[in-house]
C-alpha cells in the first residue's frame, strides 16, 4: 500500500512538534550548519520510523523527501557525529513541556480522545530507561552478579500515559536512580499533571511499587479516583484483600479465545468502610481479578492467578463489566506504551548518547515524542479487521510519507 499525498501532508503537521521556548541550543553561536530545532524534530521522526541508530538517522536525513526537507528546517545530510554532539550537550530542559504541546495539540485536534474509556484513565508503571554492563554515569543503580563478578549499571523511569485513549500518548517521565523509588516520582509527575491534564482524566491506575497511603491520599485530594495494584508491600490490606475476596461472590465472568488458548477473567469486589484501622485514604473497594490461561485440548490451566487492587471508586459509579474493563485498561500502558518503545522503537537495546545521565533522559524524551507521533499516526491508519496495522508496518508507512517529494512520488525503501 503506498503512502498517498494526503498521508503525507498528515504526517508533516504530525513532525511540525511544538518545540518549548525552553528548549535552548546547546552549540556556540557561530558556524552553525543546521537549525537546533530541525536537528532535534529529525531526530525524533527518525526515532518514530524505527531509525534509533544514529548513522541510520543520518540516511534517514539524507533521504528525506523536498517537502520534509522544508517542513523540518533542514537542507542537507545531518551527520550521525553531529546529532551525537547535540544529544551530548542538550539539556532536557524544555522537552517535557514539549511533550505536553505535543498532547495537547493532539487532545485539540481530536486525535487523542478518551474512545476506550469515557472517563478518562491515567496509567503509571515504572519502565527501564537505561541498562548498561559496559559504563555507568551519575546517578545509576548498580547492581554485582555474586557469579560472574559483572556490575550492571541502570536508570528506571516512571511513565504516565492516557490509556483510555487508543493512541495511548505518553504524558509525562520521571527518570529514577540510586536511592529513588517509583512512590515518590508518583507524587512528582501527577503533581505536575494534574495542573495541565486534569480535564482528560478521572481515574488513575498504578501498580503495587506506587500504591501507598501518601499517593492514595494525593490522587484523593486531586477529587481523582484510584485503582492502585496490592501486593504484600501493603501488608495490612492485602492480608484483608485475600481473605475477604475469597468469600466474596463472582461479579462478572469473561472468556476470551487467543493464540490456542481459552482465557477466564473472573472479578470479585468488597465494599469497605472508611475504617482509620486500615489508614489508606478514600478508600471504598477491594477487588481481585482471576485470570487463568488453558490451552485448548488441555484439561488444566497453564497459568492461574489471582491480583489484588484498592480504590476508592464508589461500588456504583462502574458496572462489574465496566471494572474488569478498567483493570485490563491499566495494561494498555504496559501493552502499547512500554512494548512499543522497547521492541518497536528499541529503548532497552539502543543507545545513541549515553554520555551522561541528562544526555540519556534527552534521549529518552525524543522517543517519547517520536512514539506519539507514530501512535497518532497508527491510530488514524486504515485498519483490517477492524483492527490497526503493525507498528512495523505503520513504521515503513510513516518513514515513506517522509521520502514523498514534492511531485508525489517516493523513493524505495531502505532497509
Amino acid at each position: 500500500m503506498a503512502v498517498t499525498e494526503a498521508q503525507a501532508r498528515r504526517a508533516l503537521r504530525r513532525a511540525e512538534f511544538p518545540w518549548s521556548p525552553e528548549v535552548s541550543d546547546p552549540r556556540k553561536e557561530h558556524n552553525q550548519r543546521h537549525d537546533h530545532f530541525g536537528l532535534l524534530s529529525v531526530l525524533a521522526t527518525a526515532f518514530a520510523c524505527g531509525r534509533t541508530c544514529l548513522r541510520r538517522v543520518e540516511d534517514f536525513s539524507a533521504d528525506l523527501g523536498a517537502v520534509a526537507r522544508r517542513a523540518l528546517c533542514v537542507g542537507r545530510t545531518i551527520s550521525d557525529s553531529t546529532f551525537y554532539r547535540l544529544l551530548a550537550k542538550q539539556s532536557v530542559s524544555g522537552l517535557r513541556e514539549t511533550a505536553w504541546n505535543q498532547v495537547l495539540d493532539y487532545i485539540r485536534s481530536k486525535v487523542v480522545a478518551n474512545d476506550l474509556f469515557p472517563l478518562g484513565v491515567l496509567s503509571l508503571d515504572g519502565k527501564s530507561l537505561w541498562v548498561s554492563q559496559e559504563s555507568s554515569v551519575e546517578g545509576a543503580k548498580t547492581t554485582i552478579d555474586p557469579a560472574s563478578g559483572v556490575l550492571t549499571a541502570a536508570l528506571m523511569s516512571v511513565r504516565a500515559v492516557l490509556t483510555s485513549s487508543r493512541v495511548r500518548p505518553c504524558l509525562d517521565a520521571e527518570v529514577i536512580g540510586e536511592k529513588e523509588g517509583e512512590a515518590p516520582a508518583f507524587r512528582v509527575i501527577f503533581s505536575r499533571l494534574i495542573k495541565r491534564f486534569a480535564a482528560h482524566f478521572q481515574i488513575v491506575t498504578a501498580d503495587a511499587g506506587i500504591t501507598c497511603r501518601e499517593n492514595a491520599a494525593l490522587v484523593d485530594k486531586a477529587g481523582k479516583h484510584y485503582l492502585f495494584a496490592l501486593r504484600a508491600n501493603q501488608k495490612t490490606l492485602h492480608a484483608l484483600a485475600v481473605t475477604t475476596l475469597a468469600q466474596a461472590p463472582l461479579k462478572v465472568r469473561t472468556e476470551d479465545h487467543r493464540g490456542g488458548a481459552l482465557i477466564v477473567r473472573e472479578l470479585r469486589t468488597v465494599t469497605v468502610s472508611d475504617d482509620p484501622e486500615l489508614d489508606f485514604p478514600g478508600i471504598k473497594q477491594l477487588w481481585s481479578v482471576r485470570r487463568q490461561v488453558t490451552l485448548y485440548g488441555a484439561s488444566a490451566p497453564v497459568s492461574d492467578e489471582v491480583r489484588y487492587f484498592v480504590t476508592s471508586i464508589p461500588p456504583t459509579l462502574l458496572s462489574p463489566t465496566r471494572q474488569l474493563e478498567l483493570v485490563r485498561l491499566h495494561w494498555g500502558i504496559e501493552n502499547g506504551h512500554n512494548w512499543t518503545m522497547d521492541v518497536a522503537l528499541t529503548e532497552d537495546d539502543v543507545q545513541p548518547c549515553q554520555a551522561t545521565r541528562e544526555a540519556i533522559a534527552v534521549v529518552g524524551w525524543i522517543r517519547i515524542l517520536g512514539y506519539n507521533l507514530l501512535s497518532a499516526w497508527r491510530a488514524q491508519s486504515p485498519s483490517k479487521d477492524r483492527k490497526p496495522p503493525s507498528w512495523s508496518r505503520c513504521m515503513e508507512l510513516l518513514r515513506d510519507a517522509f521520502m514523498l517529494n514534492s511531485h508525489g512520488a517516493a523513493p524505495a525503501t531502505i532497509a
